[in-house]
């Protein structure tokens, strides 16, 4: 029955780090991608994809820590809520990515910082889809291992196993 066997991730604490930095720096480099693009090169649409880019990262940093913190201990579900949102943010992003392309493409633009520059508002509407991604999969981890542990204290219940949280503090 090894073939039945289902994995269920568990998520370590050098993961959590990772995406604790990882988000981090997505939401500093969201907040300077804003401010420099939108007041030096006066190019709103990729200072805006940048925030929402890095708006997105802030997300994933939020559910992250949450976990970290055990605070979705009480009602893993709500990370549904994240999944939706992720999936959302993804398709702002790749609708993003699609229209400007086609409006680089369709005025042959050059690659310009400046104003209108379209090409590097595709690059952010990218970033946006990655965060949404993240923010999807990091919300996905989470409350399966959230379900894993639920799984296997139902199944202890079911067999009459003692639960090893019953034993703490009894006398052998």
């Amino acid at each position: 029955m090894e073939g039945n066997v289902r994995y269920s991730p568990q998520v370590s604490s050098c993961s959590i780090k990772v995406r604790l930095v990882l988000s981090s720096i997505g939401v500093a480099v969201g907040l300077i991608v804003f401010f420099f693009f939108s007041f030096h090169y006066r190019n709103y649409n990729a200072g805006l994809w940048g925030l929402v880019s890095g708006l997105a990262a802030g997300l994933a940093l939020g559910v992250t820590i949450a976990y970290s913190k055990h605070v979705w201990d009480g009602n893993p579900r709500q990370l549904k809520n994240f999944m939706l949102t992720g999936c959302f943010i993804q398709l702002a992003g790749i609708c993003g990515f699609v229209a400007y392309l086609v409006l680089a493409i369709s005025k042959n633009q050059d690659l310009i910082e400046y104003e209108d520059g379209y090409y590097l508002t595709t690059v952010w509407c990218f970033m946006t889809w990655k965060w949404g991604f993240a923010l999807l999969m990091y919300s996905r981890t989470f409350l399966r291992s959230y379900q894993e542990k639920e799984s296997l204290i139902q199944g202890e219940e079911a067999f009459g196993n003692k639960s090893a949280y019953d034993s703490v503090g009894e006398k052998q």
